[in-house]
């Protein structure tokens, strides 16, 4: 009605950008707004909890800015419980995809998978769960390496 956007379809990337990422809009806000609400309520309770430990006192007593405070010693000590929850949502994002590109038409391995099912196509079906699966374990191999990063105590052998 306004034409902000285009109508629902699929523009590909590589022919018209612009088409494309005005299409991408919708689709990512929805699969973006509930994973964002979850991010943001974990990484302010682990926030609040770290800044009441004695070692936040110490460094404001130390003279440090707020500031400092705040993102290198709070943020970072913050981060592993943001880093699981994180990966896990990256993890519900391929449920989300399958829903997602079967209601907004857009070509993906969600909508291959749903296409698969309808026709009973079993190695098709294994082939993308297969797909995802070595997905979701890489994303897990990348948090735990992200993990051993951010936090020096703790160290694979």
């Amino acid at each position: 009605m306004f034409g902000w956007l285009p109508p629902l379809g699929y523009a590909e990337l590589w022919n018209d950008p612009g088409t494309n990422l005005k299409q991408m809009a919708f689709p990512a806000l929805a699969l973006a707004l509930y994973d964002m609400a979850f991010i943001a309520r974990v990484a302010r309770s682990s926030m609040m909890e770290i800044l009441r430990e004695d070692y936040m006192r110490t460094a404001r007593s130390k003279g440090l800015s707020e500031k400092t405070v705040v993102i290198r010693h709070g943020l970072k000590n913050a981060s592993l419980p943001i880093l699981t929850m994180t990966g896990w949502q990256f993890g519900r994002l391929f449920e989300g995809a399958v829903i997602i590109e079967t209601i907004f038409l857009i070509p993906g391995m969600g909508r291959i998978l749903i296409e698969a099912v309808f026709q009973y196509d079993f190695p098709m079906i294994q082939a993308v769960i297969v797909i995802i699966g070595v997905g979701i374990l890489t994303i897990n191999l990348c948090v735990d390496l992200l993990y051993g990063w951010l936090d020096p105590r703790i160290r694979y052998n």
